[in-house]
């Protein structure tokens, strides 16, 4: 009876110390989950980072920012004229009338492109 008792103590101990551990065990999958994902991110945020940077300093460059004085503000350098065409006469001249805004289908634009 005795030897039934122990015997049934030790069982009992063995399930514990075995559901304990596959306990654990998930835990560090899930952990390992975590940390992958976390990396992920963390490589993509250096990624747009990096972007950010190399954007920045464009727009930090004399270039750009003649390029944007010129376009946006319409400014020009010494001798150079800046000549401003009413987009109506634009259009006129490029020749772009309400017909030519209207949108074909996909399909019969590729049917015009292969078979006109």
């Amino acid at each position: 009876m005795v030897k039934k008792v122990i015997l049934g103590l030790i069982i009992l101990i063995i399930v514990l110390v075995t559901y304990n551990l596959i306990t654990q065990i998930k835990e560090a999958v899930k952990s390992g989950d975590r940390l992958s994902q976390s990396a992920e991110e963390v490589y993509k945020l250096e990624a747009e980072n990096k972007a950010l940077k190399k954007k920045l300093a464009e727009a930090q460059s004399p270039e750009f920012i003649e390029g944007e004085i010129r376009n946006k503000l319409g400014f020009a350098k010494k001798g150079e004229t800046v000549v401003v065409i009413p987009e109506d006469k634009l259009k006129l001249v490029l020749g772009a009338t309400q017909s030519a805004q209207i949108r074909l289908p996909n399909w019969l634009g590729w049917v015009k492109v292969f078979f006109n």
